[in-house]
């Protein structure tokens, strides 16, 4: 499915800008049905989401997460609620060391 372009958000742009300069491969905005999510790292089976500054209601989000979980592709899900560059970089590579 093609989705309409849409403008990232300020912490998606950050989120994006971390991952170029760790030189890792991700997809933007991919989708599992019925879901898309914000980032996804296959190399590693991450989804990365962008929580913004006020977060996602967590309901949602655990009922979403728990569906893509069942996902074989999908082992880990990253929430960023860092607003800062250097956050968001020092978030991700607590992540990506695990």
């Amino acid at each position: 499915m093609n989705l309409p372009p849409r403008d990232f958000t300020k912490q998606e742009n950050l989120i994006a800008e971390c991952l170029d300069e760790f030189g890792i491969r991700y997809e933007q905005q991919l989708e599992f049905f019925p879901y898309i999510v914000d980032f996804f790292v296959a190399e590693v089976e991450m989804v990365i989401e962008a929580d913004g500054i006020y977060g996602h209601l967590q309901k949602k989000d655990k009922k979403r997460d728990e569906y893509l979980l069942k996902n074989k592709n999908i082992t880990h899900i990253v929430h960023i609620k860092e607003k800062t560059l250097k956050e968001i970089k020092e978030k991700l590579w607590q992540e990506f060391n695990k």
